[in-house]
């Protein structure tokens, strides 16, 4: 059994321990010189060990509770967060229409400027399996789900780690900085499963350096993501950085099988509805200036979006950790890694998230050596071990959707959705309107998921479809331009659902106008139709 606090295990010529749980000693042999010695950690401290380790918390070391205390609070933030409906709600919607009509989704269903154009869904496996979880247990239900595959994946990326350190201390304040860091990119969406699958993809790629078999499975794994999200193609291209890593050290074996293994994931991401079409499909949305111009998240990072705050805050401490370094030509690996992924959050700030994973990595190989304390030293007092892990266990209890409001009466109920324009909704449910609705493009995937297909708002979470005419036509309608009611007249707009707040000159054009009234109002949701 490993020593609990341990530094760095004893590595085998091919980057393996050569025992589980072993350290390093460095003994110096000669002025300049020192041999590097595998030692047991049964024979450091197997006389330290207290009596009755194993019964009750005795297994809790302060490094692990460590661990367990950041994946512990991952959870309960995540749980405190509740889903947004932008990126969320239409998907559940095309997932119940595919299971209705037992196909994929081939052509536009949901909004009025591209109905029945081609739409190629890349997404439709994640939309399925949302559709199946809010099926079970509603929007609550994939919030929880997406707290257990974001903590899990945080977990995969700790055991990774596990290759660079024992020292659990390490790896826990690694994890933290790396999820802080991508810590607003993180929701219920199809980019959860992308989260999860990403961090399985860097765990295989460490276990390979020692079981070169484990690449065996990424081809697997890129078949089944190509069919969730779009981000495969990172995962793709950070196989090609091992590869290329290893032909640059010269390691022509762990080359050769990088590349075989590269090359049976290219050919495996043609196992999809679209076949080579999903590459086009990918490629085109990054570079896409609406999506770029029209959605933060896509934009560069900045200082003025948390997001963009976040990251580099994380940036700096990859920094710092570069800088302490005794030795960084160690961590030459995993630099190659996130570097690149680096820049490509800076590109796009969505990207942090692949940032984030990777980050920890990076940050144990920076790491100093260090022995392995005894483990008498490094047990947590069951009292203390006790207390932590009820307040981790409070915390995600009261966090998780639903439950704070059963424990504590009077409280008030979190929206099981956010960004939902639910009574403007209502309203129209019950009132349905003829022709053509012009919407507040965040509410429109609710729209989608309440009243569609049969009502189609005019734009939604899907910017690479809409035509840049009419989303250039749009902000200047929702902007209150001088010429709004003339490009409504345009499009043949018959009704107008839009938010107060974020629109207050479109609100006042309508107010004014004689041509339209105001038709359901409640706090800053409105519905105007034509007189």
């Amino acid at each position: 059994m490993p020593a609990a606090g341990g530094g760095r295990d004893a590595m085998d010529k091919n980057g393996g321990p050569l025992w589980k749980g072993s350290w390093v000693a460095r003994t110096p042999t000669r002025p300049g010189r020192s041999e590097t010695v595998a030692v047991k950690p049964d024979r450091v401290a197997a006389t330290a060990e207290p009596a009755g380790v194993g019964r009750g918390l005795g297994w809790l070391t302060v490094p692990r509770l460590w661990l367990v205390v950041v994946l512990g609070a991952i959870g309960a933030m995540q749980f405190a967060i509740a889903p947004n409906a932008i990126d969320l709600a239409y998907h559940v919607k095309a997932g119940a229409l595919m299971v209705d009509s037992g196909s994929v989704l081939r052509t536009d269903v949901f909004s009025w400027p591209t109905a029945g154009q081609p739409w190629l869904d890349q997404n439709w496996g994640a939309q399925l399996l949302l559709y199946g979880l809010w099926r079970l247990g509603g929007f609550n239900l994939i919030a929880v789900a997406n707290a257990l595959v974001t903590v899990a994946a945080w977990g995969l990326v700790a055991a990774a780690c596990r290759r660079y350190t024992a020292n659990l201390r390490v790896i826990a304040g690694a994890v933290l900085a790396g999820y802080l860091g991508a810590l607003f990119i993180f929701a219920a969406r199809p980019q959860m499963f992308s989260v999860l699958l990403f961090a399985l993809e860097l765990y295989l790629l460490e276990l390979a350096r020692r079981r070169p078999h484990a690449l065996l499975a990424l081809p697997l794994l890129m078949a089944v993501w190509v069919n969730l999200h779009g981000a495969f193609v990172v995962g793709l291209v950070v196989i090609g950085i091992d590869a290329a890593v290893a032909l640059a050290r010269r390691d022509l074996p762990a080359a050769r099988r990088l590349l075989v293994a590269g090359a049976a994931s290219g050919v495996a991401l043609l196992a999809n509805p679209w076949g080579i079409g999903v590459f086009r499909y990918v490629t085109g949305l990054a570079g896409n200036p609406e999506v770029t111009a029209g959605v933060t998240e896509w934009a560069p990072a900045n200082l003025r979006d948390p997001a963009g705050v976040a990251l580099l805050l994380a940036l700096g401490v990859l920094v710092v950790a570069l800088v302490r370094s005794d030795a960084p030509v160690r961590a030459a690996d995993q630099l190659a890694r996130v570097v690149p992924l680096a820049l490509l959050a800076l590109w796009t700030a969505r990207a942090g998230v692949w940032f984030g994973l990777a980050l920890p990595l990076a940050l144990t190989a920076l790491a100093k050596e260090r022995p392995p304390r005894p483990a008498a030293e490094d047990r947590a007092p069951p009292l203390l071990a006790g207390m932590m892990l009820l307040v981790v266990a409070l915390a995600i209890t009261v966090a998780a959707p639903g439950v704070r409001e059963r424990l504590v009466p009077g409280v008030a109920s979190r929206p099981a959705l956010g960004t939902a324009s639910a009574a403007a909704t209502d309203w129209l449910a019950a009132h349905l309107q003829a022709g053509r609705m012009l919407n507040y493009q965040p509410w429109g995937s609710y729209l989608e998921f309440r009243l569609g297909p049969t009502v189609k708002p005019a734009v939604d979470a899907r910017i690479e479809l809409t035509p840049a005419a009419f989303w250039k036509d749009y902000y200047a309608i929702t902007m209150g331009r001088w010429d709004a009611l003339r490009l409504l007249d345009k499009h043949g707009v018959t009704h107008v659902v839009t938010d107060a707040e974020a629109t207050p000159h479109l609100v006042a054009d309508l107010d004014a106008s004689g041509g339209w009234r105001l038709a359901f109002a409640d706090r800053d949701e409105r519905v105007y139709v034509r007189r």
